[in-house]
């Protein structure tokens, strides 16, 4: 019994301390920051062809950095934050991203932006 929960106490730090990121606030402080894994957002990995929109081809959808980022043909890329499930915000153009599932899986893309959905399947 001593055994196995200090063999999962040992399994526990290895996890947390391969997730974890510290930052050195001042010589003496730290302040451990969780970076979300790529795993968690590789469901939403890939390229998205936009249908029958003349101002975006395709959405690239990829993970940078701790973080989902998405980039649509002809602009920046630029990082998407979770709100809930399978929809995500864009600050920087005031944009909300929806990904649409078929059966449990990703298959397309609805980008909410300046009053219009841009829908999008994935290649």
């Amino acid at each position: 019994m001593k055994k196995s929960i200090f063999i999962t106490a040992i399994v526990l730090f290895f996890a947390i301390s391969t997730f974890a990121k510290s930052i050195s606030i001042q010589s003496n402080t730290f302040i451990t920051k969780v970076v979300a894994d790529s795993t968690e957002f590789n469901e939403y990995y890939g390229n998205y062809k936009m249908i029958d929109n003349q101002f975006v081809e395709k959405m690239k959808v990829f993970f940078k950095a701790g973080d989902l980022y998405g980039q649509a043909t002809g602009y920046p890329e630029t990082k998407l934050n979770r709100k809930k499930d399978d929809e995500f915000e864009e600050t920087s153009f005031g944009a909300v991203i929806t990904f649409t599932r078929i059966d449990g899986r990703i298959k397309g893309i609805k980008i909410s932006v300046q009053g219009q959905d841009l829908l999008g399947t994935k290649e």
